[in-house]
């Protein structure tokens, strides 16, 4: 299953903000690990060149979930376009967002992970999603931005306030990812303990990075 950041497009935006490298996202992948119970070695990160707006797409399958770094001009666009927020110094919380989001569909794509986590999504939510793709960028979005509230708190309400605009922008062309409704403070904390990894191992391996 395909999974992308953003859909839309912003054809008049300037491209001027790097796209991170693999390096960079497999070390979020790691810090990520650490909080969220997530299969490490299923990820794969590559750098591609898609005819897609979306800067970061993932490719979630049976045996492994391949997270691309788009490279086409209108992905860098788009990126320039969600960083553009005014608040020096938040692109590596937009970075640590964005992985947290795409890791997000990697843990979906595990083997019995989708079904479970969509019906428990909805019954706290009081929704009915109407499609997989809703459901999951939903969560995904839920998820980054508790990961963000996790390593990068002071940077946690510019994200938040960001995403929402992107969302409602472009609601129109891309309504399935469409989450502005459900970014709430609440709903962030119910997605990070629906995905946290067990205690007993989070603490043991925060401890073990920080020595």
């Amino acid at each position: 299953m395909w999974s992308g950041l953003f859909f839309g497009l912003m054809s008049l935006f300037t491209p001027e903000a790097a796209l991170p490298d693999t390096q960079a996202l497999q070390g979020e992948l790691q810090q990520f690990a650490q909080y969220f119970q997530i299969d490490e070695q299923r990820v794969k990160f590559r750098t591609s060149t898609l005819k897609n707006p979306s800067p970061f797409l993932t490719y979630g399958g049976s045996k492994a979930c391949v997270v691309h770094i788009n490279h086409s001009d209108d992905a860098k666009r788009v990126w320039s376009h969600f960083l553009n927020t005014g608040s020096e110094g938040a692109e590596q919380a937009f970075l640590t967002f964005t992985s947290g989001h795409e890791l997000t569909h990697c843990i979906l794509a595990e083997p019995g992970r989708r079904v479970a986590a969509r019906q428990a999504l909805e019954k706290q939510l009081g929704v009915a999603f109407t499609s997989n793709t809703q459901f999951e960028e939903t969560l995904a979005d839920l998820v980054g931005l508790a990961y963000v509230s996790k390593v990068l708190p002071g940077q946690a309400a510019v994200v938040l306030e960001r995403l929402k605009d992107i969302r409602q922008d472009f609601s129109g062309s891309d309504p399935e990812h469409n989450s502005s409704n459900s970014l709430r403070p609440d709903y962030i904390a119910f997605a990070e303990q629906l995905l946290a990894r067990p205690a007993s191992s989070s603490s043991l391996q925060v401890a073990q990075a920080q020595q």
